[in-house]
């Protein structure tokens, strides 16, 4: 499974919802706001990827 697919699955977008909840319920603030950075993280990473392949002759097309 590529970076995108995990990115985008609705199993870790779950997953990590119910961390973070579970991190502000118990009042641990810094692991949710670091795994809402990590998920961003790995969002930017995987449209950087995805947007930077493409044509590389240097033809506009």
């Amino acid at each position: 499974m590529t970076l995108k697919g995990i990115v985008n699955s609705k199993f870790l977008a779950m997953l990590m919802g119910a961390w973070i909840t579970y991190c502000a319920g118990v009042g641990d603030f810094g692991g949710a706001v670091f795994l809402l950075f990590f998920y961003l993280l790995m969002l930017w990473d995987s449209n950087k990827k995805a947007t930077g392949a493409g044509n590389t002759n240097g033809k506009i097309q």
